[in-house]
């Protein structure tokens, strides 16, 4: 039940950002966020707390989870930067996931695999999952922020009249800095998760496996996540260059989320 009011308030959100697109709205728009963030918050706690005595549907519970904490980033840069174009973009996302974590059909499944069940009861999966998750929120952040500098560098390069969308823009400069503070949140976190899961399936399985496709894509994308950090440190890329690696490194990690039910390993807790 929760878990549907967190979603009937980002939806909330969504139409008000839509139907009124003005700076008074968007303190309705942060309020409608929070209170769905909250919801969700409880809604996960329940679905957690009831394993093992109910079936916990994994697949469910990391897509609520990755709306979780997306809207979590969203909150934060919100409050600090105030960009409501990055609302355009991120919050379609937020409502997306959380509609799929409430109404994908559970289909024939009852939870996961008697093998998944015992391999649920290692804790060091759920830090895995959860560093891996905010990683990719971070992601997320920066992806939204590359297209819009994007976005605003061809219309000041075409001297165009704003559009709706554009006038709400912030400055080049303010969105650059937010994707990259978002990359330097994302990082290390999403490192940490990776060097966790592959200690924890070479505990378990004796090896992990590079044809893997879910473990090859995390791979590279951490390489390419690396190689931009490196690069603005290193070389000054910021602006366009770095926008088109970050949405690079975005459309790689998206893919590896996407192919987890061809993972050996990962298809296991979503079977």
């Amino acid at each position: 039940m929760w878990s549907r009011v967190a979603l009937v308030c980002y939806f909330v959100a969504l139409i008000v950002l839509i139907a009124y697109q003005r700076r008074g709205a968007s303190g309705l728009i942060r309020a409608a966020v929070a209170t769905g963030f909250l919801f969700q918050f409880v809604s996960l706690v329940e679905a957690l707390a009831a394993f093992p005595s109910q079936p916990l549907d994994l697949y469910h519970v990391i897509t609520s989870l990755l709306a979780f904490v997306v809207a979590a980033f969203f909150l934060m840069v919100y409050r600090a930067h105030s960009p409501r174009a990055l609302s355009l973009l991120v919050l379609p996302l937020v409502v997306i996931l959380a509609a799929v974590a409430v109404l994908a059909p559970l289909g024939a499944r009852s939870g996961p695999s008697p093998l998944a069940r015992s391999l649920l009861h290692n804790g060091w999966i759920y830090v895995h999952i959860l560093l891996i998750i905010v990683g990719y929120a971070g992601l997320v952040v920066a992806m939204a922020a590359g297209v819009l500098y994007l976005a605003a560098e061809r219309s000041l390069k075409a001297k165009a009249a704003p559009l709706a969308g554009q006038a709400w823009l912030p400055p080049l400069e303010k969105l650059d800095l937010l994707a990259y503070r978002a990359l330097l949140v994302g990082f290390p976190l999403l490192t940490a998760g990776l060097v966790i899961g592959a200690y924890w399936a070479d505990a378990l399985f004796g090896h992990v496996s590079l044809g893997d496709p879910t473990v090859l894509l995390a791979l590279l994308a951490w390489a390419i996540y690396l190689v931009l950090l490196f690069a603005r440190w290193s070389s000054g890329w910021r602006g366009r260059r770095s926008a088109y690696l970050t949405l690079i490194c975005f459309a790689v990690a998206l893919a590896g989320w996407l192919v987890n039910g061809l993972s050996r390993v990962h298809s296991i807790f979503l079977q």
